[in-house]
């Protein structure tokens, strides 16, 4: 992003922090200047080792073992009492200032309706900002009083009220669809590289990732929804959503997870309740179509394809399915 973006949904939210923070230069600064800190915060704030973090110290918003954990890991967290705003800010990428807090309740899959605007590098003072909240350092005991009330993240949501991404032909009839790629699989290998599990940790204080799937270059790319299935001689099975934190390449010695065929790794951190909503939901009638659409006509295509995007003629032929035609 070079120029300035209208950020209209949580999600465009979600992937313009993460583009500012994730793997960043050492000749950058970074400052996220946010009301709450929530907990699952290392989904919204990664690499956090030189973060500068200033946030209120207010019981039911922000989560104590967040911050705990931030600091931890090399970020420098501050409090600000009768803090709101939003700003997330790095001085050679830019800056995101919105309505979202680093939290799942505000970015996670249940997260509420969020907007925001991206600015280019150079447009925001972050040194008036930072005059403007007066950081302070943590006082004794302040962590202690934020264990004592839990954060919105914490608290299950009320029954029946829990959000869904839409339906398959919703988002087929959408005059602006979410993108999504088919990541297929013909085995499943147990475990994690040494290389995937070394970089979740750094990144995302995470020993172990929830999903991984291997790749070639440049066809699965950080932020994108991934529709994974394992595709095998008797069909297809095993249909579900994987979201791409980042894509790293393997090292030769990670000898049973290296492929020279597909050498990269693409992989999904945290559960799926840490993320936004996928493009659409998998439903049964969904599996069906798909199911149908792969073993009728698209099979050999899959197989042979220079992309991972899905073809029109795949897209269309679902939906025909679905429709009952």
């Amino acid at each position: 992003m070079k120029s300035s973006e209208i950020l209209y949904t949580s999600s465009d939210i979600h992937k313009a922090i993460r583009k500012l923070f994730s793997h960043p230069s050492t000749s950058d600064s970074r400052v996220a200047i946010v009301a709450y800190v929530g907990a699952n915060s290392e989904s919204y704030l990664p690499n956090p080792d030189g973060l500068r973090v200033i946030c209120s110290p207010s019981p039911g918003g922000t989560d104590a073992n967040a911050i705990r954990n931030l600091i931890s890991r090399g970020a420098n967290v501050q409090f600000s009492d009768r803090l709101h705003m939003k700003v997330y800010w790095s001085r050679i990428r830019g800056c995101v200032i919105g309505s979202a807090n680093a939290s799942s309740n505000a970015m996670g899959v249940n997260g509420l309706q969020e907007a925001g605007v991206f600015l280019p590098p150079g447009t925001v003072s972050i040194r008036r900002l930072l005059n403007y909240v007066k950081p302070r350092k943590i006082r004794r005991g302040e962590l202690r009083a934020l264990d004592r009330k839990p954060t919105p993240s914490r608290r299950r949501a009320p029954k029946g009220k829990r959000v869904q991404a839409m339906d398959y032909l919703k988002w087929y009839k959408s005059p602006e669809r979410a993108v999504w790629k088919c990541g297929w699989t013909d085995d499943e290998v147990s475990g994690t590289s040494k290389t995937v599990k070394e970089e979740a940790l750094s990144a995302y204080g995470k020993r172990e990732p929830k999903e991984w799937m291997s790749v070639v270059k440049g066809r699965i790319r950080e932020n994108d929804w991934v529709l994974r299935f394992t595709l095998t001689d008797d069909g297809v099975r095993n249909i579900y959503w994987q979201y791409v934190d980042f894509v790293i390449q393997l090292n030769r010695k990670d000898k049973r997870y290296y492929s020279a065929e597909y050498p990269y790794n693409a992989v999904q951190v945290n559960p799926l309740s840490h993320y936004p909503l996928p493009p659409f939901a998998i439903t049964p009638s969904f599996r069906r179509a798909f199911k149908r659409t792969v073993d009728d006509s698209m099979r050999d295509r899959i197989l042979s394809a220079k992309t991972d995007v899905p073809a029109k003629k795949m897209i269309d032929t679902i939906a025909e399915h679905m429709k009952g035609r």
